[in-house]
C-alpha cells in the first residue's frame, strides 16, 4: 500500500468522524481521539506530528 492510498483512506476517515461529530451523536473530545488514533495507527507521515504532540501533552501532565 502506497503513502497516497494512505492519505486518502485517512482523509475518508476523518470526513466520516467529522460527519458523525457534525450529527452531535458523538462529542467532539472522542471524534478528535479517534483522528489521532487513526494517524497514529497508519503511522504516515502525519502520524509524527500527532505523536509529538501526545507526548508532549502526556509529560505535561504525567511527567
Amino acid at each position: 500500500m502506497s503513502q497516497g492510498t494512505l492519505y486518502v483512506i485517512d482523509g475518508m476517515l476523518f470526513l466520516y468522524a467529522f460527519m458523525i461529530a457534525r450529527s452531535r451523536e458523538v462529542p467532539i473530545h472522542q471524534v478528535i481521539l479517534i483522528c489521532l488514533a487513526g494517524f497514529l495507527l497508519a503511522m504516515t507521515p502525519l502520524g509524527y506530528p500527532f505523536w509529538t504532540l501526545f507526548l508532549v501533552i502526556g509529560n505535561a501532565l504525567f511527567g
